[in-house]
C-alpha cells in the first residue's frame, strides 16, 4: 500500500462548503484512479486540513498527487492560499481490524 498525505496548513472559507465540495466532486474523481483504496480528510486544528489517500501502488499514489494539485488549483484556490506539504511513501506494518457484525 502507498499513502499520500497532503497537509494544507491554512484554509479560508466555510468548512462545511469545502467538505461538501471535496466529498461530492473530488472523492468521485480520485476514486477512479487505478489502485485507489481509501481517502480521508480531517481538520487537525482551527486553520488547516489534512488529507490521506491510500493506493495499492506507487503509480496510483503519484497520479493522485497531480490530480489533486490540478483539481485544487481549478476549484479551491480561494480556500487554500498555500500549496500543501506532501508526504508520500510505501506503508508498512499494516494492521486492519476486522469487526464482528452486530
Amino acid at each position: 500500500m502507498y499513502l499520500v498525505v497532503r497537509n494544507y496548513k491554512r484554509i479560508s472559507g466555510n468548512r462545511q462548503i469545502l467538505s461538501n465540495m471535496i466529498n461530492s466532486e473530488f472523492v468521485p474523481l480520485i476514486s477512479k484512479v487505478k489502485g485507489f483504496v481509501d481517502y480521508y480528510c480531517l481538520y487537525p486544528n482551527d486553520s488547516g486540513l489534512v488529507t490521506i489517500s491510500v493506493f495499492q501502488d506507487a503509480q496510483g499514489a503519484n497520479e493522485s498527487v497531480k490530480l489533486a494539485a490540478d483539481w485544487v488549483e481549478k476549484n479551491l484556490s480561494d480556500y487554500f492560499p498555500d500549496k500543501p506539504e506532501i508526504i508520500a511513501g510505501e506503508a508498512f506494518n499494516k494492521r486492519h481490524e476486522k469487526r464482528k457484525a452486530a
